[in-house]
């Protein structure tokens, strides 16, 4: 028997190899190259082995479709049971930042820290899988020229727009091309990430291996930007490594929940660079749009909705296209389950369990949050004072509360200066013609809601 405790990077990958050849046996072409082709083998302990997935969902399906599998091709490689865990990245990177980059059982091996940042190849977000809408052709369209042409099309290439959006996908989606394509040197990684980077640059004090890591590339692709908000160190050392990239002309994408003049404490200086190459948003998908998406994440987990089914997730889920996903989810697990065919009456009854696990919003968050957003006091959004200054974060507070609360008009009426329920109507309505035509006022409602919701 192979004893792997710890077990050196070259043992898992040759483990990981031996794991998808008897694997790949037994599934389609298609399916390896969406499913299995972006794992990689995280840690190996005396009683368990751990995969890593791009994301919550494949991990999801992998778990509820193909454990067995794994489990008897782990024995057949290592000639011992173990138990299959299915992770994603962003744990291995949170695990990975408490510890600071120390622990073999996390399972990068004896690695720096800058060595544990390696872009990698998830073929489940492509170009072929993203569907296109109003909504984001743009967005799309761009982030196809930069694949096609980086560093000269649009650089850098900033999209903004709610969670769940699809801005994580673009992302991936050039760094499949720029890997594979151009052969290119990029380095992908959430702005959460670079500023835990940052930080254990501190403690180490390996401030040149950190810059020559940053700087020796083709591409930088950063998700979340939004996290340097509260961070100054680390956005002075992203604008010097911004800088020096742009001027050897190498790629840049960025990705933010909002553009980068809504990013509180963000400088003139990042948010002018910002401006420098192309900048454009994802705004609300339309319904067809939701209901395409629906079906394109249904057929990718092997699932056949009928369009009717499709239509209901997708006017009855209105949170981000994650929660739809979570309820493909669920629906894919239910159906290797009973081995039964999706009904609608399951379908509903995910719904309705969606709706009643999310969070319970209270009017007292609702105007704490859009008092801190608009700088004003609670006090003064639940006074009588029609200032102008007033005027919009209360009404902001009538419309989500209306929207997120099981408040009454009156009660919401009653506890903002005590109007009544025509007067929330009103708001309610005019908040609502305004983000429509507002894009800056639609990102910030989408990111109170947001915010309200974990």
């Amino acid at each position: 028997m192979l004893r792997i405790h710890p077990a050196s990077n070259d043992e898992k990958d040759f483990i990981l190899k031996g794991v998808l050849s008897t694997i790949r046996e037994v599934v389609t072409e298609q399916q390896f190259d969406i499913w299995f082709s972006c794992l990689r083998i995280s840690s190996i302990t005396g009683n368990s082995i751990t995969f890593v997935a791009p994301n919550y969902f494949i991990c999801e399906w992998l778990n509820s479709h193909y454990n067995d599998l794994f489990s008897g091709a782990v024995y057949k490689v290592l000639n011992s049971s173990k138990e299959v865990i299915f992770s994603t990245e962003e744990e291995v990177f949170r695990r990975l930042s408490t510890t600071s980059f120390s622990n073999e059982d996390i399972s990068l091996g004896k690695k720096s820290p800058e060595e544990n940042y390696t872009t990698q190849l998830y073929k489940y977000y492509s170009f072929e899988n993203f569907v296109v809408g109003p909504c984001n052709r743009l967005a799309h369209a761009a982030a196809i020229a930069v694949s096609k042409s980086p560093g000269l099309a649009y650089n850098p290439l900033f999209i903004h727009g709610a969670s769940g959006s699809g801005k994580t996908h673009l992302l991936h989606a050039i760094n499949n091309i720029l890997l594979s394509e151009h052969r290119m040197k990029t380095i992908y990684l959430p702005c959460e990430r670079f500023v835990n980077h940052y930080i254990s640059t501190i403690q180490s004090n390996s401030w040149d291996s950190f810059r020559n890591f940053y700087r020796n590339i083709d591409a930088l692709l950063i998700d979340d930007i939004q996290s340097f908000e509260n961070s100054h160190g680390s956005r002075e050392e992203f604008f010097h490594t911004f800088n020096a990239l742009y001027n050897a002309k190498k790629q840049i994408i960025i990705t933010s929940d909002r553009p980068p003049e809504s990013i509180a404490t963000l400088e003139d200086r990042l948010i002018s660079r910002f401006k420098w190459g192309l900048l454009c948003g994802i705004e609300n998908t339309t319904l067809e749009t939701r209901i395409a998406i629906t079906e394109k994440k249904a057929s990718l987990w092997g699932i056949n909705l009928s369009h009717e089914t499709a239509s209901y997730l997708s006017k009855n889920i209105t949170g981000s296209i994650r929660e739809i996903e979570g309820a493909i989810a669920r629906l894919s697990r239910d159906g290797k389950t009973t081995k039964n065919s999706i009904t609608m009456d399951r379908v509903r009854k995910i719904v309705w369990e969606l709706s009643e696990n999310r969070k319970h919003v209270n009017i007292e968050s609702v105007i704490k949050a859009v008092s801190e957003r608009f700088n004003v006091r609670v006090s003064q959004l639940q006074s009588r004072c029609r200032t102008r200054n007033l005027a919009l974060p209360r009404q902001i507070v009538m419309h989500l509360s209306r929207k997120l609360t099981k408040m009454s008009l009156m009660e919401i009426g009653g506890y903002l200066g005590g109007r009544d329920h025509s007067t929330v109507i009103h708001a309610d309505e005019k908040i609502t013609r305004m983000s429509k035509k507002d894009k800056h006022l639609n990102i910030i409602l989408q990111k109170l809601e947001s915010d309200l919701q974990k």
